[in-house]
């Protein structure tokens, strides 16, 4: 079977409600894509009825605890050996509003390597073009070999990805939405421990930031994009 043309990369953790709330939104708004959900074996709650549910639409990924980042990583090597074109990074925090909004993002970056991302929401909290949550083609991935680079386990991935489209000269702003339901956004109410131990983390961020630095000076990944 032909896959369709996007795999959402969609790492999750300790949050089945919020996975649940996610595939509910895609359902209802995407057109060409398929969702690849990567799950912590030591994760202490129970996805099993909404895996079982939504059967049609994920592919399940199981490993080891390693961090938003690697987690990335390691579905995307499935998507691409599926075949899948395009890529998406999408947290479980998200609920696309838009209909046709992955198609939206695949067309926008036409026939040349690049990056589109949507209205997250938060545009007026943090820089208007950085891209929370994105699309870019496989072979993006293919050429640098991630879409985290080694070193960081969850924060700055939107900083690489706008790195990413400008260095390539096709960073697209779609006007589609999808809202990234952060503590930001809906309030301190939905501040978990995934958050406590992951994006709202001040020694990650920290050791993130630092290891986007390094990454952001070195010749390498733009080496690599040349192909």
């Amino acid at each position: 079977m032909i896959p369709v043309t996007l795999a959402v990369l969609l790492p999750t953790r300790g949050r089945p409600q919020n996975f649940e709330r996610f595939m509910r939104a895609f359902e209802a708004t995407a057109q060409d894509a398929h969702v690849f959900v990567r799950l912590d074996y030591d994760d202490p709650t129970d996805y099993d009825e909404f895996l079982n549910y939504y059967h049609q639409h994920i592919t399940v990924v199981h490993g080891s605890r390693i961090g938003f980042g690697a987690s990335l990583n390691e579905i995307a090597v499935r998507a691409e050996r599926e075949g899948y074109s395009h890529l998406g990074m999408f947290g479980d925090d998200v609920v696309p509003e838009t209909p046709g909004w992955d198609v939206r993002l695949v067309e926008a970056l036409g026939d040349r390597l690049g990056v589109s991302y949507g209205d997250d929401g938060l545009r007026d909290k943090h820089a208007p073009d950085l891209p929370t949550h994105y699309v870019t083609q496989t072979e993006v991935y293919r050429r640098l070999g991630y879409l985290s680079p080694p070193g960081i386990r969850h924060l700055f991935l939107d900083n690489v990805a706008r790195d990413i489209g400008r260095h390539l000269k096709n960073f697209v702003y779609v006007p589609v939405k999808i809202p990234h339901l952060h503590p930001w956004t809906v309030g301190e109410h939905v501040h978990d421990q995934t958050y406590a131990e992951g994006g709202r983390n001040a020694d990650i961020r920290k050791k993130d930031r630092q290891a986007y630095i390094t990454w952001s000076y070195s010749k390498d990944w733009k080496r690599r994009l040349r192909g």
